[in-house]
């Protein structure tokens, strides 16, 4: 004997529920987006802020750097300007050559050498790479930062390179000054009598080949030279710390805000 189920049949949906279930999942795909893209956005500028804080940190080093630089500077055009100034005065037979080595054995040795500014930019690297410096909003710091971090570290770094070849070439035509240096801050051996700045300055000034070599037109010329160098790194340096006050002054601002 058959059995016979009987049938029952489906609900059919209206247009309306497949309306409002649509509606309903495209809301939570939308939100879900929005919220994913919101916390991305705030990851993003939490590293922002991370990165511009240790830039900042950086750029207040420089400005630490650059002052000592300057200072520094300040001593060495000083010891510069009164060597030079004596030779002219021997030029001028204004004093005699005995005086004229007796007065530089009385002042600091002139050498070619100063400190040189190197600014660190690999927070600012980092943030170009990782592509943080794309999404900062201040399209004003953006520039001043790929300004400073590009223009003028190039800037910086070729001045560096050729103000220490300067200091070379002047310290292997005058190599008292770089021997004082070095028996100065090395720390050798002070048994021996020579091996103390004063001593071997002094030494060194009383050879023939010393005095003649201090008396030439070259060594008016040389030290008359290496004198313009420093001047020309500091239009470098001076245009860096312009900028690097800026810099330091827009992103304080944009912390108090």
């Amino acid at each position: 004997m058959e059995v016979h189920h009987p049938h029952h049949p489906t609900h059919k949906k209206k247009w309306s529920e497949y309306i409002i279930e649509f509606v309903m999942l495209f809301t939570a795909v939308t939100l879900g987006f929005f919220a994913e893209n919101l916390r991305e956005h705030t990851i993003v500028k939490e590293k922002i802020e991370k990165n511009k804080i240790a830039i900042l940190k950086d750029l207040k080093q420089d400005a630490i750097t650059i002052d000592s630089i300057y200072a520094h500077e300040a001593v060495l055009i000083q010891n510069y300007n009164r060597t030079i100034n004596l030779l002219f005065l021997a030029k001028a037979g204004k004093i005699n050559d005995a005086q004229l080595i007796d007065s530089l054995k009385k002042l600091p040795s002139i050498v070619g050498y100063t400190y040189t500014l190197y600014i660190n930019n690999s927070n600012f690297k980092n943030m170009q790479s990782s592509g943080l410096l794309s999404n900062l909003e201040d399209n004003e710091l953006k520039a001043k930062l790929s300004y400073y971090y590009e223009v003028i570290f190039k800037r910086i770094e070729s001045n560096n390179i050729f103000f220490d070849e300067a200091g070379i070439r002047f310290n292997e035509f005058y190599p008292l000054g770089l021997g004082t240096f070095v028996r100065d801050y090395t720390e050798p051996e002070t048994s021996y009598e020579y091996n103390k700045s004063k001593p071997f300055f002094n030494a060194m000034l009383d050879l023939k080949k010393s005095k003649e070599l201090i008396k030439s037109d070259d060594f008016i010329y040389s030290v008359q030279k290496y004198y313009n160098y420093i001047f020309i790194y500091r239009l470098a340096l001076t245009k860096a710390k312009e900028e690097n006050n800026k810099l330091i002054q827009l992103m304080e601002s944009g912390e108090s805000k």
